[in-house]
């Protein structure tokens, strides 16, 4: 027998499974296997009633498909065999059950294939591991950010937009979800732009994606916003409505840009839009070191039937999963609803659509309003800063804000203490 088959390498899993430590360290279920499920549950409902292990040679009379063959065989090499071979079952039958829609509805059925694969990726990843198994990695990756600390501007993972946090020497770090809000007008596309901008020039590969705006207008602002950072002047205005610029300059600034660093996708084509497993497919197809959203709340979602809360719920809880997934940190931007009304107001939570599931899902949160008397600055407010950042919380500030020029930063004295506005 082909010591590679499902019967073979089965069998050897039921003789193998012979102490408690690998019954215990066995995260598989009867409907994993292929051929030898009954033999795996009579072997746990063997161990309830006698309180041991069944012989090899029992097993061999009750189950007479077992191969004999087998007893011989590597536990370890067994299970690793039986591992593949469950992943490629699984993702099999994901395929087969969108072959019917393949034809009727190619869109929805490469949604739904990537959600399977998704699923599958997230089951049989094995990203559950002990935490006490005596491994020092730990120490080493201690060490690791203490050089990275040393080194350059001192800080560990992206750069923000924002001095007083990249001072920490901590910046958006993998996994985490950065979500900013704010009514329409006040500036979510531009505070994106600028810290897709700022990853890029940080040197991090970055994916902008808006459902709001098409990819020429995004790179637009990427235009103005980027130069500014490498030292030219270009105005936005000036780029939009086709006046006169230094066109040497900007054909050189378009030359050094050209490094494939910065992805941009927008959402406005097609009838199916932008959906979560579309943005995880493109992560995985790209591989980028972070990931901004624009106009989170447009993005489309399969449960269809479900409450609109239900679908919001889905969705901000669906991308923090994905950050974790694909170690990678996510902004997303959404907007403030109308009770908002107040403009110069940084917005709460309450004050947007349900959200209480996205300050929950966010690591940090940050809402934005403009200052009265100041249109050139904005007003933001951290009302949510990672767990144990408790004195950051609640933090005001200012930001610079002439996005004709590309000049969005922090104002450092110019920072606003809560009550004074």
């Amino acid at each position: 027998m082909d010591s590679s088959s499902y019967e073979f390498i089965e069998s050897a899993l039921i003789f193998g499974l012979n102490t408690p430590d690998r019954l215990k360290a066995f995260n598989y279920h009867a409907n994993d296997f292929a051929v030898h499920g009954e033999a795996f549950k009579f072997i746990g409902e063997y161990i309830d009633e006698y309180y041991e292990f069944p012989t090899e040679e029992f097993l061999l009379d009750k189950f007479s498909t077992l191969s004999h063959g087998a007893k011989s065989q590597n536990f370890s090499n067994a299970l690793d065999i039986f591992k593949t071979q469950v992943l490629q079952r699984a993702v099999v039958s994901t395929l087969q059950q969108e072959e019917h829609l393949i034809k009727e509805n190619p869109k929805q059925a490469i949604i739904n294939i990537l959600t399977g694969l998704s699923d599958v990726d997230l089951i049989y990843n094995e990203d559950v591991e002990a935490y006490d198994s005596g491994e020092t990695t730990r120490e080493k990756e201690y060490k690791e950010r203490t050089v990275r600390r040393k080194m350059g501007d001192g800080l560990m993972g992206v750069p923000t937009s924002f001095k007083f946090i990249n001072t920490t020497g901590v910046g958006w770090m993998p996994g985490e979800l950065i979500s900013v809000f704010a009514r329409p007008t006040v500036g979510k596309t531009w505070l994106c732009v600028h810290s897709a901008a700022t990853s890029v020039f940080g040197g991090f590969k970055t994916l902008l994606i808006s459902t709001e705006m098409s990819n020429p207008q995004i790179a637009m602002r990427l235009d103005v916003v980027l130069a500014r950072m490498k030292g030219y002047n270009f105005s936005h205005r000036a780029l939009r409505h086709g006046d006169e610029i230094d066109v040497a300059a900007y054909i050189r600034f378009l030359k050094e840009s050209n490094k494939h660093s910065l992805l941009i996708c927008d959402g406005i084509t097609g009838q199916t839009g932008i959906s979560i497993e579309g943005i995880a497919g493109l992560i995985r197809k790209h591989n980028p070191q972070f990931v901004v959203i624009d106009g989170v709340y447009l993005l489309t979602t399969k449960d269809t039937d479900k409450a609109a809360w239900e679908q919001s719920h889905g969705i901000f809880y669906g991308l923090k999963n994905l950050a974790i997934s694909t170690n990678t940190p996510i902004m997303v931007a959404t907007q403030a609803n109308r009770d908002a009304a107040d403009e110069y107001k940084p917005p709460s939570a309450s004050q947007v659509a349900f959200g209480d599931a996205l300050i929950r899902a966010s690591d940090v949160a940050i809402s934005m309003a403009k200052i009265e008397h100041h249109e050139d600055k904005r007003l933001l407010e951290f009302q949510k800063y990672r767990d144990g950042e408790a004195l950051l919380n609640d933090l005001r500030l200012a930001m610079q804000w002439d996005v004709n020029s590309g000049t969005i930063e922090e104002i450092v004295d110019f920072q606003i203490d809560n009550g004074d506005f």
